[in-house]
């Protein structure tokens, strides 16, 4: 699956990966800004680590982001989260982090492996939250659906 399909006809965005030690989006896309990667304090040597071993330093910038923290003032226009929706106890944090950062204008593309049933309680209470809807056209889809994996498009609710 492949999130550059949505964020490289984007040239000027800002880009935020919440949760994200792994670059796969940075080395798969042709980026023509930087992308913000987050992750919590014990992370952060990880993702520096990560990105200087993969020469993105040009590209990738990390930074520390603690769920349910608020947020700088800043709201990105594309939001990538991926395999966020692990820990139960941890989805209230992730839902007020969602609600912290998705602006009028932003996008948050979101995937995650169905596990459990609370997972889909997650995605409930976001539908409550927000406008989600399921990514059709992704070229990859019938792939990773077998798999039990889901991409949604999550915007603010108008």
């Amino acid at each position: 699956m492949s999130f550059c399909h949505f964020t490289c006809s984007m040239p000027s965005s800002f880009i935020l990966l919440i949760l994200c030690i792994s670059l796969a989006v940075a080395l798969g896309c042709r980026l023509t800004t930087t992308l913000h990667i987050t992750d919590q304090k014990p992370m952060f040597s990880l993702m520096e680590s990560n990105i200087s071993l993969n020469k993105l330093d040009c590209k990738v910038s990390a930074s520390i982001y603690d769920w349910g923290t608020p947020p700088s003032e800043f709201r990105p226009d594309i939001i990538l989260a991926a395999d966020c929706v692990y820990f139960e106890p941890a989805f209230p944090l992730l839902q007020k982090t969602l609600k912290d950062l998705i602006g009028e204008n932003t996008v948050c593309y979101f995937c995650f492996k169905k596990r459990r049933r609370a997972d889909l309680q997650f995605m409930k209470v976001a539908k409550k939250m927000f406008e989600v809807n399921e990514v059709e056209d992704d070229p990859d889809k019938e792939v990773y659906s077998r798999k039990n994996i889901h991409l949604y498009r999550i915007t603010a609710k108008t």
